[in-house]
């Protein structure tokens, strides 16, 4: 089985051919790893205990959850968050590689990602899996949505422990997030998300909103809003990346 996934990495960069996200060298130079695994031995891993709900590293005992700063000062309507690694300037590499360049292949490696953090894997068992939508406008120019990617490769890692549904649905299409501060960031936002009629949820789901990076979390306790408002009581949030 390895040296016939192997053969098809071969292939797979023959035909479309990548770098490594971080040293921009050949992909699957050990026939497996998209990214080199030097390289993913240099990415911020979260591994430690963090804020119970953006996931930003924190130290001290974790008893009922412990609270960043910002999600003290501005509590988000989602009750739990998760974030793989933090967004220094390899971690933005890999967003980039997969949100700018639309390099799908980067996420094979989400396996061995959750490997380094099995509380991760943990927190996404028995949910359904939402991604946060993008503006039919904007998925039209793009050609596909980064977050629905980064849901089914983490349903492909955890099969039936999960459900990957697009519950939500963009209803304007907002300016890109990027130049904006934390308040405009809210403001650019709001009213954003709706949840569709057909659905497939129910209220007793555990549901995990997923999306590619934790900024301010704006886009994400919107989303959010979108299911408390409905009835949804656990809601919860998983990125790859925090910065």
């Amino acid at each position: 089985m390895k040296l016939y996934q192997e053969y098809l990495n071969y292939l797979s960069d023959l035909i479309f051919p990548g770098i490594c996200p971080v040293c921009e060298k050949a992909p699957y130079q050990d026939g497996l790893s998209y990214m080199c695994l030097e390289c993913e031995d240099l990415l911020a891993w979260i591994t430690k205990n963090g804020c119970k709900y953006c996931g930003i590293p924190m130290s001290g005992f974790d008893f009922n959850g412990l609270v960043c700063a910002g999600c003290r000062e501005d509590p988000p309507r989602f009750k739990r968050g998760r974030c793989l690694f933090l967004l220094d300037q390899n971690g933005k590499k890999i967003i980039h590689e997969i949100k700018y360049h639309g390099v799908k292949d980067v996420l094979k490696d989400v396996p061995r990602w959750l490997n380094r953090n099995d509380s991760f894997r943990e927190f996404l068992h028995d949910s359904i899996l939402i991604p946060v939508p993008l503006h039919r406008k904007r998925l039209r120019k793009r050609g596909f949505n980064q977050s629905l990617w980064i849901a089914n490769a983490f349903k492909k890692d955890l099969g039936d422990r999960v459900q990957v549904i697009e519950a939500l649905t963009r209803t304007r299409n907002t300016e890109t997030q990027t130049e904006f501060d934390r308040f405009e960031r809210k403001k650019n936002v709001k009213n954003a998300f709706a949840l569709k009629k057909k659905n497939g949820l129910n209220k007793q789901n555990k549901l995990i909103l997923i999306d590619d990076v934790y900024t301010t979390g704006a886009t994400l306790d919107e989303c959010a809003k979108a299911l408390t408002q409905e009835g949804f009581q656990n809601v919860n949030v998983a990125t790859l990346g925090h910065g």
